[in-house]
Formats: C-alpha cells, sequence, structure tokens
C-alpha cells in the first residue's frame, strides 16, 4: 500500500478549518476551488440543546 505520511488536507484560505484536500484542491468544508459560494449545511453544525441566555 506505501508509505502513507502525507498530510491529505491542510487549512483553508477562505474558512480557516483544516478541511483543504490537496490533491483535489477543494475544501470540504465550505467548497472552496470548486464554487464562489460557501456551503452552509444545518446538519454540518451541531446543534446546542437547553442553552439558556440571561
Amino acid at each position: 500500500m506505501g508509505k502513507k505520511h502525507k498530510p491529505v488536507h491542510t487549512r483553508c484560505r477562505r474558512c480557516g478549518r483544516r478541511s483543504f484536500h490537496l490533491q483535489k484542491g477543494v475544501c470540504a468544508a465550505c467548497g472552496f476551488g470548486r464554487t464562489r459560494r460557501i456551503y452552509r449545511y444545518s446538519w454540518k453544525n451541531k446543534k446546542v440543546q437547553g442553552l439558556r441566555l440571561r
């Protein structure tokens, strides 16, 4: 299978998350490199339950 020590994902220039695929040139989190629109899905963000603001 070969040596697997190369980084697959690095930090994205647009969203700052470590989800920019180096070989594809596409960010998995925001879609940078594939589209101009930033990917926003409701299922991507964790829901906060029972949060009470004062």
